[in-house]
């Protein structure tokens, strides 16, 4: 096991299962078909024991109906005796074909069969032309039940019975043994699936195991050496003791833990070989770092800290000669910034008091340009108010003039009403007219339906239709008269609201011609308000074009001085600007002096 592959493991191992399962299926698969075999028989026993009961039955049916035609003479049970003798005889036939594979069995159904046929085709044919014979005679199902043919044919047929009996208990006894070994062969393939299972279900986790020994074991020990190699212990080794791929990775592992070794023994040297110049450097820069210059580096070689060593050497000799000019430029920066820092303090002074003159003209302008500038805004609301109250001036009276025009339409409108409504009034008089008519109308015809009726009544049978005819007649003339009452209430009712409308519209013409009155009057004031209103604009126009005028000197006036102010505070701030700059080149100079001073140079 330990010399085979990773992959021929895992073929073995599920081979060997797939294996087991296959063996298992096929045991399964042949007692599965013994057992549907003797299934089968089962079955076709079933079949011979129904076609025989079906043999009895039908046999049992055509003597039935050939005592029923003895009895009573009656043809149809004839045609029920023969159609019942066909059906036994196919299932005779049926029984036959059936038991071809028992010798025993054909032998008695084949006597049974001529037993049975004789008894059919002569025995019962016998009985019934003796019935025939004898017809409608008095006892004739006696003599028929009397005669020798009958006790022949029941003895004949217990003959056959007992024959298919015989065959029926054997085909039972076959059955019960067919029965007997299908269960056996049951519970044979409930074993067989018990035992086959729990054999699978062990062998399957004896492989697992050992195929989990053979693969997780040596993973197991591989994963801790890496471990421990990710850790730092590069002396730790693999210990391989199988020929699979878990062993030439693990010999794989123990050649890269080899190099990893030797490579950081390699390291290490390096590494103390760079510390040792790379500590030489520092101990040079630290020396030029606190103002030491006259160090030597002695470093060198091909590799970067050689290589670093030659860009020091060289850059320590060019600050060298970079301080020594640095320290003669000094001396010239610090005189030179001296005589700048007098003359910029004198031009300082002089801007300062040039920005203080034009800051006092600055704010003198600019107090004039805002007074200027409020004086023309009120000016223009002024302007503004005149215009806005001519315009609405002008509206409200031509608001008025609408307003007058519309009341005098009401006025109008209101005596059109009263005379409509004169005229309804009339009107419902004419009506009241004709009222009083139909009510006069309806009274003669009352009157009339009522001596029509009386005269019906003298007539006796003969004017019976027309009494009922001045009947009907008087009532349309009661419900004509209660019409035309309600019809005369609702007239006075719409005069009553006419008239009080009359009256209404009269109070409500005077109120409107009043209301046209007052409107005219506000409408005359209106317009001598607005000419005085119009007479103020061109006015308002004049003092305003002058402060406008005003307004735009003043503006330009502002605008100088404050270039002027603005041009005098960039010189202030140029000349501050100048004299800080000085003031720093100084110390700037002084400094440098003083940080190159504490540099030796010297070698």
């Amino acid at each position: 096991m330990n010399n085979l592959s990773v992959k021929n493991k895992l073929y073995l191992g599920f081979g060997t299962i797939v294996a087991i399962i296959l063996l298992l299926l096929i045991l399964a698969y042949n007692n599965f078909n013994r057992l549907s075999e003797a299934n089968a028989w089962d079955k076709h026993t079933a079949d011979v024991l129904l076609e025989l009961a079906s043999v009895s039955s039908t046999s049992l049916e055509v003597q039935n109906d050939v005592r029923g035609y003895l009895l009573t003479g009656d043809e149809t049970y004839l045609a029920s005796k023969q159609e019942h003798y066909e059906e036994m005889k196919q299932h005779l036939e049926k029984a036959l074909r059936l038991t071809n594979d028992n010798p025993r069995q054909q032998e008695r159904l084949k006597r049974a069969q001529a037993i049975l046929l004789n008894w059919g085709d002569v025995l019962i044919q016998r009985q019934v032309d003796l019935r025939k014979e004898l017809r409608d005679t008095k006892g004739a199902a006696d003599a028929v039940g009397q005669s020798s043919a009958l006790k022949e044919a029941v003895q004949v047929r217990r003959r056959g019975r007992d024959l298919l009996d015989e065959t029926a208990n054997e085909e039972r006894s076959l059955q019960a043994e067919r029965l007997a070994n299908s269960k056996k062969l049951q519970e044979t393939q409930g074993n067989l699936f018990a035992v086959g299972g729990a054999a699978v279900v062990v062998l399957s986790l004896l492989v697992s195991i050992l195929l989990a020994r053979a693969i997780l074991g040596p993973l197991a020990s591989l994963t801790s050496i890496l471990a421990r190699l990710g850790a730092g212990e590069l002396s730790a080794r693999v210990a391989v003791t199988t020929r699979d791929e878990m062993g030439q990775l693990g010999e794989d592992v123990n050649k890269m833990a080899q190099q990893l070794q030797d490579g950081t023994a390699r390291e290490l040297a390096q590494t103390n070989d760079l510390r040792a110049k790379v500590d030489a450097l520092l101990e040079t820069v630290s020396r030029a770092a606190g103002g030491d210059l006259t160090g030597k580096i002695t470093v060198g070689g091909d590799d970067a800290i050689g290589q670093l060593g030659d860009g020091l050497r060289r850059m320590f000799d060019n600050l060298r000669q970079l301080l020594n000019n640095v320290q003669k430029a000094g001396i010239q920066v610090t005189t030179s910034a001296t005589e700048i820092a007098a003359s910029a303090k004198q031009q300082e002074a002089t801007g300062v008091e040039q920005a203080q003159t034009s800051v006092e003209v600055l704010s003198t302008t600019k107090e004039i340009s805002s007074n200027t500038s409020q004086l023309l805004k009120t000016m223009e609301d002024a302007t503004a108010v005149a215009d806005y109250t001519t315009s609405a001036t002008s509206e409200a009276q031509g608001n008025l003039r609408r307003m007058d025009q519309t009341m005098q339409n009401m006025v109008n409108a209101t005596d059109s009403i009263n005379a409509k409504l004169a005229a309804l009034s009339e009107k419902a008089s004419n009506i009241n007219s004709v009222l009083t008519t139909i009510t006069k109308v309806a009274d003669q015809t009352n009157i009339l339906s009522l001596n029509a009726a009386i005269e019906a009544e003298k007539a006796g049978e003969a004017g019976r239709g027309f009494s009922v005819v001045a009947t009907e007649i008087r009532r349309l003339a009661d419900q004509t008269s209660v019409s035309t009452w309600d019809i005369e209430q609702m007239l006075k009712e719409m005069q009553s609201a006419v008239s009080a409308s009359v009256m209404g519209m009269d109070k409500f013409s005077e109120e409107i011609r009043r209301s046209v009155g007052e409107v005219r009057q506000v409408t005359d004031q209106l317009s001598g308000v607005m000419d005085q209103v119009q007479k103020l604009a061109p006015q308002f126009d004049a003092v305003l074009q002058g402060m406008q005028a005003q307004a735009v000197g003043a503006q330009q006036i502002t605008e100088t001085m404050m270039q002027l102010n603005d041009a005098t505070q960039q010189t202030v701030e140029s000349l501050k600007a100048t004299s800080e700059a000085v003031h720093q080149l100084q110390y700037a100079a002084g400094d440098l002096q003083t940080s190159v001073a504490t540099f030796s140079v010297s070698a």
